[in-house]
């Protein structure tokens, strides 16, 4: 198993934190009007996942809200 993505990415979070809070603010502002559509598609995709290990599913209303917010 490569775990050098995962290394790489967690020093690179390390960084992070040890940047000053505006520097954090800025780069999340950037980040977020750069890779917006990417994060939204992560977020989702992760709350699928968390959802789908937990044994979490949507009631017949909550999958015909989802269905519905679909076509808007």
């Amino acid at each position: 198993m490569n775990t050098a993505p995962a290394d790489t990415a967690h020093s690179l979070y390390a960084l992070y934190e040890t940047l000053p809070n505006e520097v954090q603010q800025a780069f999340l502002e950037e980040l977020m009007q750069k890779k917006h559509q990417e994060l939204a598609d992560l977020g989702f995709y992760l709350a699928c996942k968390d959802a789908k290990d937990e044994n979490e599913f949507l009631s017949e209303q909550e999958q015909q809200a989802f269905i519905d917010s679909l076509s808007q």
